[in-house]
């Protein structure tokens, strides 16, 4: 507010005091930084990775909801900031906009409807990214065709790995000193909010993962994260079964890693389709499988498991159906490409009663493929009533009542064999 009050009216018209009250600012503002990371637990200036298709959101272009500096204050100025009414689709900015007619559609600079709205507010003595004049505003652009071009030679860098040795300095573009800063709405949503620049060269270039900062956590999400990582510690001996995918718990371990992802793709006969995974837990190969391409379904019949995928399931923002029905009572379109069954076996073949549905489940489904874990040794619970099975029975089982015919060992992790089973 201060900074708004008294500062950004000179700053936007004299360049040298905007970078004196600049650096002035950040100096009073980076303990506070240090201040609330220590209060809330979380380290502001933390750096994550993500695919930039993840950031779908913008803050409204013009919008006066948040604060210049939230990654400073921690605030944003009203209460309900992450409504639909103040957000705009990224690829919607006429920023981004112009980037695309440059370098997709080949136009230069004073050809985009950006670069004409830019100058217009220059007219009208408003100071742009460090430019006031249109010879300033063009050699900006020139420093952005840089950046393109070096982002697209040598790939996507923290400001640590770019260090003092920086190719890139201009006065007007602000990117080259922060990384890319992002908000996380109530739902878990990446809402982009500074580096412009870098992120719509990302998305231009289809980069697989770019760094960024989150400079705000809705008090929803905050307490959402709190309650994870809660039950990880209590009920899961503080590590997940699969990896959380989504950035803000990249630092939670777990019993798997993507190495079963990447076993099962390299032995995919078809690269898109209907994919079933039959006790899905907290929805990792939905996530994947649905990446690059795949239409899935997830079946998880425990409560708790259920809550978890569903809130991670709109916190990446992904399309896959869930189910939260016992799975040997599903009814729905039972016809799928792909059929996972990967977290199951010791749960379904404990009892007979298990055993029996789970068998008139395989043969009402129609699939060409199964992929099948199963963990040594493969031992019931005491007070089983059906008896061992060894990891032969399963596999024959699962082969017969689904009518395919073969069956091969793909892989093995941890001791633990990974079977495709196909027509």
């Amino acid at each position: 507010m201060f900074y708004l009050a008294y500062i950004k009216s000179y700053s936007d018209k004299i360049p040298y005091f905007r970078t004196i009250a600049k650096n002035l600012w950040v100096i009073g503002c980076k303990f506070t930084l240090k201040l609330k990371s220590f209060i809330r637990s979380v380290d502001l200036e933390k750096v994550y990775w993500v695919n930039p298709k993840k950031i779908k959101y913008s803050f409204m272009q013009g919008s006066s909801c948040f604060s210049l500096y939230p990654i400073y204050t921690g605030k944003l100025f009203i209460k309900d900031w992450d409504l639909t009414q103040n957000l705009m689709k990224f690829e919607e900015r006429n920023s981004y906009k112009a980037y695309y007619q440059r370098f997709i559609e080949g136009r230069e600079w004073k050809e985009t409807e950006f670069y004409q709205a830019v100058l217009n507010m220059m007219e009208n003595g408003m100071f742009k990214w460090g430019c006031s004049s249109e010879k300033e505003f063009l050699e900006r652009c020139k420093e952005l065709n840089k950046l393109y071009e070096d982002i697209k030679e040598n790939g996507f860098k923290t400001q640590k790995m770019l260090g003092k040795g920086r190719i890139l300095k201009h006065k007007g573009i602000r990117e080259l000193e922060d990384e890319i800063q992002i908000a996380i709405n109530r739902n878990g949503n990446l809402i982009f909010y500074d580096g412009n620049n870098r992120l719509a060269i990302a998305k231009i270039l289809d980069l697989d993962k770019i760094p960024f900062k989150i400079i705000h956590r809705h008090e929803k999400w905050m307490d959402f994260r709190k309650e994870i990582y809660q039950y990880i510690k209590k009920e899961m001996g503080g590590r997940v079964l699969e990896p959380l995918l989504h950035p803000d718990f990249s630092d939670i371990p777990s019993v798997w890693g993507n190495e079963r992802f990447e076993i099962i793709k390299q032995n995919l006969t078809i690269d898109s389709g209907h994919l079933l995974d039959m006790g899905a837990h907290w929805g990792y190969f939905c996530h994947k499988f649905e990446e690059i391409g795949f239409n899935c379904t997830a079946i998880e019949d425990s409560p708790k498991n259920f809550y978890f995928l569903r809130k991670l399931k709109r916190a990446g923002n992904m399309n896959f159906k869930v189910i939260d029905q016992l799975i040997y009572d599903f009814k729905d379109n039972l016809h799928f490409d792909i059929v996972l069954i990967l977290n199951l076996p010791h749960y379904l073949f404990e009892k007979k009663e298990r055993h029996d549905r789970f068998v008139k489940l395989l043969r009402k489904i129609k699939t060409s493929e199964i992929y099948l874990q199963i963990d040594p040794p493969l031992e019931m619970k005491e007070g089983s009533t059906h008896g061992n099975f060894i990891r032969e029975d399963i596999i024959n089982s699962v082969i017969k009542n689904a009518n395919l015919k073969n069956v091969d060992c793909i892989g093995e992790i941890k001791g633990s064999k990974i079977f495709k089973l196909y027509c």
